[in-house]
């Protein structure tokens, strides 16, 4: 079973923000992401239901719209294993402000088992973290920074999870990370992130012809955008989702 638990867009009780966070609860229970802010992702949880421990928590990558609301997660000890990038702690900015992990999530990390992962981490024969994903097909990225740079975005993990294919932001490109999944299983169905909100009309056309023809249901969430959105929707594997939308 997948829950969405934090999204751009509600229809239900459950709040919206800028943020993303999916559970993913069988044999394991793996919370990928955690949305920006500690109150909503509380709230968010208690109305599903959701009072029990996780297993893992995956981090996709270092935004904080994806990582801050860790800070209930580990002061209320509903997590005992973080899987992070080795880079996702790595201060970030975009247009000069800062956006990575906050300090305070970074000093609370010391209270749980931190796995750092660079390329794959298998959980168990159902459920595999990859990261190094390959950009080999065309992206925009966006003009983030570190301090150092410009920075790419080279932390980002997906998971792969019973031929579902979890996805944060998809900053290497939606195509690229599909394509680097289909590596390692069959997919079935892709949740997360498309990253296509400030996609040119050029790039979105190009994902619109690579989506049409995949045999996989989508369910385009956060960082996608309205406007890419309702050009999705027209394609029949397309999936509406939301905070409290349940898959099963």
């Amino acid at each position: 079973m997948i829950k969405i638990v934090i999204d751009n867009i509600t229809n239900s009780k459950l709040l919206a923000q800028h943020g993303l966070s999916i559970l993913i609860d069988e044999k394991k229970r793996i919370l990928f992401d955690a949305g920006q802010d500690e109150k909503v992702l509380e709230h968010n949880l208690k109305l599903l239901g959701e009072k029990e421990k996780f297993d893992y928590f995956v981090l996709s990558h270092g935004h904080y719209d994806h990582s801050d609301g860790l800070k209930y997660l580990i002061e209320n000890e509903l997590i005992e294993t973080v899987i992070l990038h080795k880079d996702a702690l790595k201060k970030r900015f975009y247009n000069g402000r800062y956006i990575g992990v906050s300090e305070e999530v970074k000093k609370l990390l010391d209270k749980v088992n931190v796995i750092f992962i660079q390329d794959e981490f298998r959980i168990d024969k159902d459920n595999i973290v990859l990261g190094d994903i390959v950009r080999k097909f065309y992206y925009e990225p966006e003009d983030f920074k570190d301090e150092k740079g410009k920075d790419l975005v080279e932390d980002e993990l997906i998971l792969i999870s019973k031929n579902r294919l979890i996805t944060g932001c998809s900053h290497s490109g939606v195509i690229n990370v599909i394509e680097h999944a289909k590596n390692f299983e069959v997919i079935r169905l892709v949740v997360g992130g498309f990253h296509l909100i400030n996609a040119s009309q050029e790039y979105l056309e190009e994902v619109l012809r690579y989506l049409k023809v995949q045999e996989f249901k989508f369910i385009p969430l956060h960082c996608t955008g309205f406007k890419a959105l309702c050009s999705l929707s027209r394609l029949k594997n397309f999936v509406f989702g939301c905070a409290g939308m349940v898959v099963k």
